[in-house]
């Protein structure tokens, strides 16, 4: 229908436009002499304002935000998850009798495997988990130590993502949460502590099982620092993995579909557009309506940044296929991932849990977090310039000269 052409040109606008303006501010601006690459500047406030037009004939027509739970975090999985509501625009269907797909086989939480074969192949990052901030607008960075560096001790497993954005619960599967009904077991070990005044960290030789003086040692979960078919970092997906019974099994497999245009994405669209324009009401209006559905109190951020912009897309749109191609266009993905082996954006961490084995003491049976770089992950991620644009074979060029090479090939 005539509203996915609108989101298609809700989203190529802003691309467009994004690209004639901070390809345009970087000291050395990524072109060709004949006009191959690169977009005038001057063209930027046009792209903007057609993306923003597009952006407002979709919100004005017949879509709506998903809002069919009252648990914030289950609505949001299940706006992706459920073939109801009216927020999805234009989507790549499955049919269990016709065409499905095994993403729920790739990465369904270990211990909720159905058969012999993959699970957790997708490992959430710390980095995301904190891009989700708290309700009460504080940022999202996890509260593991205090501020003379000792490690804090939560009652529960879960209680240090408590009172964080509800997406968080719908996109990534933390410790101290269940899936399908059942509760995930993810914990990386046990403390002790030891004669040099530390704690000292402990894993099982296997997992599910139980430490010496009783309690569980290590989840059937994991993590593991370097193995597959288990989370490396601490985490699993949600988003997108299917809760139907048998829809990790090669036999069934999953059919929930696979939105490529949602409303969600267009409040953002509209939102970074109309920022971009100086429209800044408006803009806090559209990005504020997702926060509330997030369990965010109306109106929660008042000063709008372009930052925020990009932090609720990024948290908005997890696992969506927008975050490399957003990094992109903003020409900052080679600073983001910039190949420094400190960098916290550059390298996978994790977040590993670890039940306090301490008798007599206060924190004796709480639990304690540890920041970890998994062995998976070997090395940071390099974005470097020539990937800003793809490479066009010899071959390529030699069956037509007239076709330019890209910058940095």
């Amino acid at each position: 229908n005539k509203y996915t052409a609108l989101a298609l040109e809700s989203r190529a606008m802003l691309y467009a436009a994004s690209i004639a303006k901070y390809n345009n501010l970087m000291a050395s601006p990524i072109t060709t002499g004949g006009g191959e690459v690169g977009i005038p500047a001057n063209m930027a406030t046009g792209y903007y304002t057609k993306s923003l037009a597009a952006s407002k004939e979709i919100m004005n027509g017949p879509y709506a935000l998903y809002n069919e739970n009252a648990d914030k975090g289950a609505n949001f999985y299940d706006m992706l998850n459920k073939k109801t509501g009216a927020e999805v625009i234009f989507a790549k269907d499955f049919v269990t009798s016709l065409k499905v797909h095994r993403f729920a086989y790739d990465n369904i939480v270990r211990s909720l495997t159905e058969d012999n074969e993959s699970s957790s192949t997708i490992s959430p990052s710390l980095s995301l988990v904190e891009s989700f901030d708290y309700l009460d607008g504080s940022k999202g960075t996890l509260h593991d130590k205090n501020g003379a560096g000792n490690y804090v001790a939560y009652q529960n497993i879960n209680d240090i993502f408590a009172n964080k954005d509800a997406r968080l619960f719908g996109t990534v599967i933390y410790p101290g949460t269940s899936f399908r009904g059942r509760a995930v077991s993810i914990q990386a070990g046990v403390a002790t502590w030891g004669a040099n005044g530390a704690y000292q960290f402990t894993a099982a030789p296997q997992l599910g099982q139980n430490y010496a003086s009783g309690g569980l040692w290590t989840g059937f979960d994991g993590p593991l620092y370097d193995a597959q078919d288990v989370s490396n970092t601490g985490f699993y997906i949600r988003k997108f993995v299917s809760d139907a019974p048998a829809a990790s099994t090669r036999g069934t497999s999953a059919a929930n579909w696979w939105p490529w245009f949602r409303l969600g994405e267009i409040y953002l669209n509209a939102s970074e557009a109309a920022f971009e324009l100086g429209q800044t009401v408006d803009a806090r209006t559209y990005v504020n309506k997702l926060r509330e559905r997030a369990g965010f109190p109306a109106n929660s951020i008042s000063n709008l940044t372009m930052d925020i912009i990009r932090n609720e897309r990024r948290v908005e749109l997890a696992f969506e296929d927008h975050r490399y191609y957003d990094l992109k266009r903003w020409r900052i993905a080679h600073l983001v991932w910039d190949g420094s082996e400190n960098d916290p954006n550059a390298v996978v961490y994790g977040l590993y849990a670890y039940r306090v084995v301490r008798p007599g003491h206060a924190d004796d049976g709480k639990y304690i977090y540890e920041r970890v770089r998994p062995a998976r992950f070997r090395k940071a991620r390099f974005f470097r310039m020539a990937n800003y644009y793809a490479s066009i074979s010899q071959d390529v060029i030699n069956k037509n000269p007239k076709i330019v090479r890209n910058p940095f090939h």
